[in-house]
C-alpha cells in the first residue's frame, strides 16, 4: 500500500521576501556552490525558446544529490516567460528522496534574490577587499537588489549611478541615496561612472556592446548581469581579453545564452578552459589574487541559484507556519474512447 503523500505548500511573493532576505539568500547559495563544487549537486542544462525579438520562455533545474552532503535532498524547477507586455514565474521544489511535491511558489521575487546572490557573491569573493566604491550602470528593475547585494558584500562608501536616460539616472540615484548611506552620484558619462571604481555591476538590455577594457581601471571587478539572451550584448571583446579571472555562475548556460562569452571563447584562436565557475572557485577557497588587475562575473541564471532561495523559503516557512496548503495530488486514471471500427471489429469477433 503506498504513503500518503504530504500535503503542498503554496507560497506567493509576499511570504518569499518575508522569509528570505538578500543576505540568507548569498548565505545560502554560498552553501549549494560549495556542494556543487564538491560534486554533490548539479545543474540540468537551461531551456530557452525566444520569439519576436523580446519574448522569451525559460525553464532551470537542479538538485542536490548526495544525501550525505547534510540538510535535506531538494530538487527543483523554476519556469518563467518574459514578454515587452508580462512577466511571470513560478518555481516547484520537490523532495529528491521521496520523489514528492513539497512546495510550489511565486518566483518573480526569487529570480531577483538569486540573481542579486550570485553578484553579491561574486563580490565577496572576487573584488578587492578594501573596494568600498561601486558604479552601476543600469537603472532597471533589477538594479536596486544589485547594489544592495554589493553592499552586502563591502561596506560602501560611494554609490555611481549611470543610465544614457537621464531622467532614469537622477530617478533612480534619488532611489538609492534614500536607501543608503553611501555618497550618491549621477555622472553626465559612463566613462566618468566607472573610472576608478573598484566594483562595476553591469545590468542593462543592451543589444550592442558598449563598456570596453578602455574604461576599467586596474583592479575592477565586473558584475556582468544583463545581457542573458542570444540578442544582447553589454561588454566589448577586449574586456574578457584584458581579464585575469573570469569566472560564470554556470558554464553550460553562458555557452547557451551569452553571445558576449560565445563569440570571443567559441573563436577557435581560444578555449572555454581559460572560464572557471564560481562553485569550483569557492569550493576551492580561492579569493581574489593580490596580482589581479581586471575581474569579471558573467551571471545569466542557473537552477541551483533558485533552489538555494526556494529551500531556504520552504525551511522558514515550515518553521514559522508562513504559506497556504495545497491538498497533494491524487492519482487519477486518465480516459479515452475507441475508435468506431474497433468496437465493431470487437463484437465481429466475439
Amino acid at each position: 500500500m503506498s504513503q500518503p503523500r504530504p500535503d503542498i505548500l503554496w507560497l506567493r511573493e509576499r511570504d518569499v521576501v518575508e522569509l528570505v532576505s538578500l543576505n540568507d539568500a548569498m548565505d545560502a547559495l554560498e552553501q549549494v556552490l560549495v556542494l556543487e563544487g564538491e560534486g554533490h549537486a548539479v545543474n540540468a542544462p537551461k531551456a530557452l525558446a525566444t520569439w519576436d525579438g523580446a519574448a522569451s520562455l525559460h525553464a532551470l533545474a537542479s538538485a542536490v544529490t548526495s544525501a550525505s552532503a547534510g540538510g535535506g535532498r531538494y530538487c527543483g524547477t523554476k519556469t518563467w516567460i518574459n514578454t515587452p507586455r508580462g512577466a511571470v514565474a513560478i518555481y516547484a521544489l520537490f523532495d529528491g528522496e521521496a520523489g514528492t511535491l513539497l512546495a510550489t511558489m511565486e518566483a518573480n521575487a526569487m529570480g531577483a534574490l538569486r540573481t542579486a546572490a550570485s553578484s553579491g557573491l561574486a563580490t565577496r569573493w572576487m573584488a578587492d577587499p578594501e573596494a568600498d566604491d561601486l558604479a552601476i550602470v543600469g537603472t532597471g528593475r533589477q538594479a536596486l537588489l544589485q547594489v544592495a547585494a554589493v553592499a552586502v558584500a563591502r561596506p560602501l562608501r560611494r554609490i555611481r549611478v549611470f543610465s544614457p536616460t537621464r531622467e532614469h539616472q537622477l530617478r533612480f540615484a534619488t532611489e538609492v541615496g534614500s536607501r543608503f548611506e553611501a555618497r550618491v552620484e549621477a555622472p553626465a558619462s559612463l566613462e566618468d561612472a566607472v573610472r576608478d571604481a573598484p566594483v562595476v555591476t553591469v545590468v542593462t538590455r543592451a543589444k550592442v556592446p558598449f563598456l570596453g577594457a578602455a574604461s576599467l581601471s586596474p583592479g575592477t571587478h565586473l558584475n556582468a548581469v544583463g545581457a542573458i539572451l542570444p540578442a544582447n550584448a553589454e561588454l566589448l571583446p577586449d574586456v574578457l581579453e584584458h581579464a585575469d579571472a573570469v569566472v560564470v555562475d554556470n558554464l553550460p548556460n553562458v555557452k547557451l545564452t551569452s553571445r558576449e562569452f560565445i563569440d570571443f571563447y567559441g573563436h577557435p584562436s581560444r578555449s572555454w578552459d581559460a572560464v572557471d565557475t564560481l562553485g569550483h572557485r569557492i569550493a576551492d577557497g580561492r579569493p581574489r589574487a593580490s596580482t589581479d588587475r581586471l575581474t569579471v562575473f558573467k551571471s545569466v541564471g542557473m537552477g541551483l541559484a533558485d533552489l538555494a532561495v526556494a529551500s531556504r523559503a520552504f525551511e522558514a516557512a515550515k518553521r514559522t507556519g508562513v504559506g497556504a496548503v495545497i491538498a497533494a495530488p491524487v492519482p487519477a486514471v486518465p480516459r479515452w474512447k475507441v475508435h468506431a471500427a474497433s468496437v465493431r471489429q470487437s463484437k465481429q469477433v466475439a
